[in-house]
């Protein structure tokens, strides 16, 4: 695996962030603190890796590839991501191991190893998320639309969630470009996550934008 420092924002410093070893697990997929990623396993690598997940109670590092396969141990990532650990897991009918990961911290890559097997072991730096609680008056309407999105997929809402826990959630049931999924990922700061989603939402027609000078005229 090829990992570069890639990142689609500009690194913050984090010197003082905690520094952890965790297996690694790229996909084409970006995973969200506080939400699930259904994995279908088949690669002895990934299933001795799960298994140890198991027995240890232990996580792993999901990360976005932006270059290569799943299936490839020579890939290029991203090199921020989200620690999952198992929720749940399931033989399936077709012979392969179904797995529910649970995304918790966002982290970034510091350093990579790749061991025998083809496991990808990365030396990673948990980054700080800067919890914020109220939701903004300007963003009241995110809260409107998951609510309505939660309602149509049959999803119960959790009325008690924070700014920070609403957002991830409704950026998890969008249907977002995979790039901006992870760019909103690396934003620590949720306000500033809000106003490139809120920008996103009037590009793909989901709101409308309202001209601040001709709101007041009106």
């Amino acid at each position: 695996m090829g990992i570069t420092g890639c990142s689609l924002l500009p690194g913050k410093n984090t010197d003082h962030s905690p520094m952890i070893e965790l297996p690694l697990f790229p996909l084409k997929t970006v995973l969200l603190p506080g939400n699930t990623l259904s994995l279908k396993v088949f690669e002895t690598r990934y299933l001795d890796m799960i298994a140890n997940c198991m027995r240890e109670d232990s996580t792993f590092g999901i990360i976005l590839i932006y270059r290569g396969e799943e299936t490839l141990s020579d890939t290029d990532t991203y090199s921020i991501g989200t620690t999952a650990r198992i929720s749940d897991w399931q033989d399936r009918a077709d012979g392969l191991l179904g797995v529910t990961a649970l995304g918790l911290e966002r982290f970034e890559i510091v350093s990579t190893q790749i061991k025998e097997n083809g496991l990808t072991l990365g030396k990673v730096k948990i980054l700080e998320e800067i919890i914020e609680v109220d939701i903004p008056e300007q963003f009241f309407y995110m809260q409107e639309l998951l609510n309505h999105i939660s309602a149509q997929e049959g999803k119960l809402q959790n009325d008690n969630q924070s700014f920070s826990e609403m957002m991830y959630q409704l950026i998890y049931l969008l249907p977002l470009d995979t790039n901006l999924k992870q760019r909103l990922l690396e934003i620590p700061n949720c306000s500033d996550r809000a106003v490139i989603l809120h920008a996103e939402l009037i590009r793909l027609g989901v709101i409308q934008y309202v001209n601040p000078a001709e709101a007041k005229e009106g």
